[in-house]
């Protein structure tokens, strides 16, 4: 049963359809008994460069990182791509190992201090979708909350939906960036001019840890036996004067971050 916070904020919402004040009062809407710490606002295209629409208690410079360099490796703008799908995504059904491991989750969510996100997209006209995300920095979301969420979604559909109608067909809700979207990506590269120490077996090797494959998995892909694996991952930690993954994860970001 929603509380008086939800009824209010809802009759907020309501009154908002058709406003500047839409969007706002539907964050409050979706956020009303669901803690969080951040919530970002983005559109996605099915071929154009997603917008950044508003934040809460977010980082601009992190809002241009996105745009300019991470969103190829967003997970929910590849989901959107892929299958379009609408309602409460959370961040977990989209993370395969690779995506833990990858450049969204590994590098740009921990510079932005969230350890856990889940989405709730909504049509937006045209091949957009609107996605309201709710991020937080310390624990992760609970089945509960997600539940809650999911049970609620067609309030939130529906206020969106309302709100498209009333804008009528000449509404845009921002502006496009020029360009058409580059295609999602999981697979890392290594830049050029990093690590010219290693060999091409071996810088292929290093590629297959940055995207998340496990040691098994890597030996399987690259037709070796696990142990030649390790005497390659050991080998190559020599060259670069490192002892553990993590170094060479932070020697990685480095370098594309220059």
């Amino acid at each position: 049963m929603p509380g008086e916070k939800t009824w209010e904020a809802m009759a907020s919402a309501v009154s908002a359809t058709g406003t500047d004040e839409h969007v706002d009062r539907l964050i409050d809407l979706i956020s009303a008994e669901v803690p969080h710490d951040f919530v970002t606002v983005t559109r996605y295209s099915t071929t154009k460069i997603p917008e950044f629409v508003k934040h809460r208690r977010f980082s601009d410079r992190l809002v241009e990182r996105y745009l300019d360099r991470y969103y190829v490796f967003d997970p929910f703008y590849a989901c959107w791509r892929r299958e379009r799908r609408l309602g409460i995504i959370p961040l977990r059904t989209l993370a395969d190992d690779e995506v833990k491991r990858g450049q969204y989750m590994a590098e740009f969510l921990a510079q932005s201090e969230i350890c856990d996100e889940v989405g709730v997209i909504l049509e937006d006209g045209d091949d957009w979708c609107l996605g309201i995300f709710l991020d937080r920095s310390a624990k992760p979301f609970r089945d509960h909350e997600i539940q809650e969420l999911v049970q609620r979604f067609p309030v939130f559909a529906a206020l969106h939906a309302l709100d498209i109608k009333a804008r009528g067909p000449g509404f845009a809700r921002s502006r496009a960036r020029d360009g058409l979207g580059a295609l999602p990506r999981k697979e890392t590269s290594i830049p050029p001019g990093l690590w010219l120490d290693l060999s091409a077996r071996e810088k292929e090797l290093v590629e297959l840890i940055l995207a998340g494959h496990p040691t098994a998995a890597i030996a399987q892909r690259m037709e070796i036996t696990v142990g030649t694996v390790k005497n390659h991952r050991r080998r190559i930690y020599e060259k670069l004067d490192i002892t553990t993954e993590r170094e060479l994860f932070l020697q990685f970001f480095e370098s594309i971050a220059g």
